[in-house]
């Protein structure tokens, strides 16, 4: 852990004197906590691992498409935050990137950290282990609380064309987790009626009755995130 934020001070501080292949270089000879990557200066745009991102392919396996402020929680609690990091997130490998030029990034060892926001405008992106699920993934915060928690998991893959292999792109599947009171028991619900009936089994009579005030709303993310809230109230 000390080395982790010893990297993390010279990676602040030369940042600011244009010296990040020294510091990539020692983070690469000293330890195992990162790995260092380039950009594609073709568009500008970020790096795609064995696969030339042009207009043949749509969308991104990044989160943001452009590098974000945030903040890191370390494993032991530690709030890391530097207005000179800029972070993004990749959905395949579920690793969390870090860089200060645009041009040279580090991905933070998963077990450096437990929990991370990413801030783009006045939207904020919560991701945090949840270990009732699995201490794997990061999963999206969408409601938390001492009795019910939402959250998201967000699953892409690339799609290729049936019909032409260079043409394709890139899919999100998402899977939400109720967390129920005491943060030890869980269940995946479906955005359709029936799964959350089925599975939010603790308080039938609150789900039926929110159910029934709201007959005619698509069941959506939006709906779930509100009927969480409402039954934490």
């Amino acid at each position: 852990m000390k080395l982790f934020f010893i990297i993390l001070f010279l990676f602040s501080i030369c940042s600011g004197n244009g010296q990040i292949d020294s510091v990539s270089k020692s983070s690469k000879d000293s330890t195992d906590l990162f790995s260092t990557q380039h950009f594609s200066s073709k568009k500008n745009y970020l790096p795609v691992d064995g696969i030339l991102l042009n207009d043949n392919v749509n969308s991104s396996h990044y989160l943001l498409d452009k590098w974000v402020k945030g903040s890191v929680v370390t494993a032991n609690n530690v709030v890391i935050e530097n207005d000179s990091f800029l972070f993004n997130y990749d959905k395949i490998s579920n690793n969390l990137l870090l860089t200060v030029d645009a041009k040279r990034i580090i991905e933070i060892d998963k077990r450096e950290f437990k929990a991370f926001t990413l801030i783009d405008g006045g939207e904020e992106y919560h991701f945090e282990h949840v270990l009732a699920v699995n201490n794997k993934n990061f999963f999206q915060v969408l409601v938390k609380n001492d009795k019910y928690s939402l959250y998201k998991l967000t699953f892409t893959k690339l799609r290729r064309s049936e019909v032409f292999f260079n043409f394709g792109g890139f899919v999100d599947s998402y899977f939400y987790y109720v967390v129920f009171p005491g943060g030890r028991l869980y269940k995946r619900v479906d955005l359709k009626k029936k799964s959350i009936q089925k599975n939010l089994v603790l308080e039938p009579d609150k789900v039926d009755e929110y159910f029934a005030a709201h007959p005619y709303n698509e069941v959506d993310e939006a709906l779930l995130i509100d009927l969480i809230k409402n039954l934490n109230k």
